[in-house]
């Protein structure tokens, strides 16, 4: 398949380390300076040095499109009083540090802000360098992935391969400094069937492999159930989601459970150390899983990621946490601030997913195997809208296709009828690094 290239390749791995460590060591004169004529103010400047590698399949034509680049940026929080401000901007070299810093404190209003709980850990590793990112070995990947997933007699609609890697470096006026650093190559495929498109992924850390076995499974699975004759739904069966169907469930239960989601429901927070939930239901978070799709050590505001076990036998232990999520809470804060590309730390997970238990099935249910792509599994807080298609089973065995059923299922009053929970735990891309097995409901579509 030819290669045609889009943006020239950004700096070398080498180069790249360079201009972060002397933004990094720049920074503290530049925080020093600040705290100097800014009395009884706080600050922190965050760095972060990103690099990304896409191929983009061209069905028409059978060609990829190479596209790469990067980014340097810098954003500032600042502290005084009652007062805080939030700035970031994209930087060229450690003269612009100041710019940032003065922008956040021209941005500082009142309200609910929270300075820093002391310096970050101290990290005694030397600074990351870049992974290399290969257009080569990229396209090796592309061309076997292809190759290999999508069921016979399929067209591939779109496809998006990526390669990325970051670097950070977390820099506080009181001298504190915690290093970070990640990266992540994923595929995405879009295949058409005549009942709509199934959109499926696979990701792993730079130079893992991929579980192509298992998205190769899924998406002739989903073919499958989409392609040939089908039935209406017998509504009075219990419904059985596997691990494709079930994941915008799960990813709508991390909402429920982040910090600044809990916050504003008083409800779920009165409920830590009840049990809310049916004990079926355990839920973690857990960055050194062996399935999941990202490795964390420390969080964007330097406190150390661990795993959290969030949802204990259908006990509620607590929420993934910023510093200032668990501030607003009265908790201690547990490595779960994450930065997007010019945001402030927010609550995000690692490795988020239902614990798998491998209860019974019933002896007749609906078995919903293959989501139908939709533009939003969200359309309001708490409650999942899908499209799934599937089969009715009999004893275990697979008697009539149903036509793909619309499902609206309000959270977190759905998980209160959860009934049984698989051995079949998938970590899913496409749903924010989410992990499902299957899960097995009452009948829901009554009505």
């Amino acid at each position: 398949m030819p290669l045609t290239s889009g943006e020239p390749p950004g700096a070398s791995g080498g180069e790249a380390r360079g201009v972060l460590d002397a933004l990094a060591e720049a920074a503290r004169a530049r925080l020093e300076a600040f705290s100097r004529e800014h009395a009884g103010s706080r600050a922190e400047l965050f760095l972060s040095e990103g690099r990304r590698l896409t191929l983009e399949y061209e069905a028409s034509t059978g060609a990829f499109t190479l596209n790469q680049g990067g980014s340097l940026l810098a954003a500032a929080r600042v502290w005084q009083g009652e007062r805080s401000g939030f700035a970031t901007l994209p930087v060229s070299g450690p003269e612009e540090l100041s710019r940032v810093l003065t922008a956040a404190a021209r941005r500082m209003s009142a309200g609910p802000a929270v300075s820093p709980l002391g310096p970050p850990v101290p990290d005694a590793s030397s600074p990351l360098s870049f992974p290399e990112l290969s257009a080569q070995r990229a396209r090796e990947r592309a061309e076997h992935l292809l190759g290999t997933v999508i069921p016979p007699g399929r067209v591939v609609q779109a496809a998006l391969f990526a390669q990325s890697a970051a670097r950070t470096v977390l820099v506080r006026g009181d001298g504190g400094l915690a290093h970070g650093g990640s990266s992540r190559e994923e595929a995405f495929v879009r295949c058409e069937t005549s009942r709509g498109a199934i959109v499926d992924a696979v990701a792993s850390p730079l130079g893992a492999s991929w579980p192509l076995e298992s998205l190769r499974a899924r998406l002739a699975e989903g073919v499958e159930a989409l392609e040939g004759p089908a039935e209406a739904v017998d509504v009075n069966l219990p419904l059985v989601l596997r691990p494709a169907v079930a994941v915008p469930l799960v990813e709508a239960l991390l909402w429920l459970l982040r910090g600044d989601g809990g916050a504003s429901l008083p409800a779920l927070v009165r409920a830590v150390g009840k049990k809310p939930f049916p004990s079926v239901l355990s839920v973690q978070d857990d960055p050194l899983h062996p399935l999941g799709t990202q490795q964390l050590a420390i969080d964007d505001e330097g406190v150390p990621v661990r795993a959290l076990r969030l949802i204990e036998e259908g006990r509620l232990l607590g929420f993934l946490h910023s510093v200032g999520t668990a501030a607003r809470l009265g908790v201690e804060p547990n490595g779960r601030g994450l930065r997007l590309e010019g945001t402030p730390p927010a609550p995000g997970p690692v490795n988020f997913f239902v614990v798998p238990r491998g209860d019974a099935l019933p002896e007749r249910y609906t078995e919903l195997v293959a989501r139908v792509e939709t533009f939003t599994t969200m359309p309001r807080p708490g409650m999942v809208s899908l499209v799934a298609g599937g089969w009715e089973v009999h004893a275990g065995r697979r008697v009539r296709r149903v036509a793909p059923v619309d499902l609206s299922l309000p959270m977190p009053e759905t998980f209160r009828t959860l009934q049984g929970v698989g051995m079949d735990l998938t970590f899913f891309p496409t749903a924010g690094g989410c992990g499902a097995p299957t899960l097995v409901f009452p009948p829901l579509l009554r009505g």
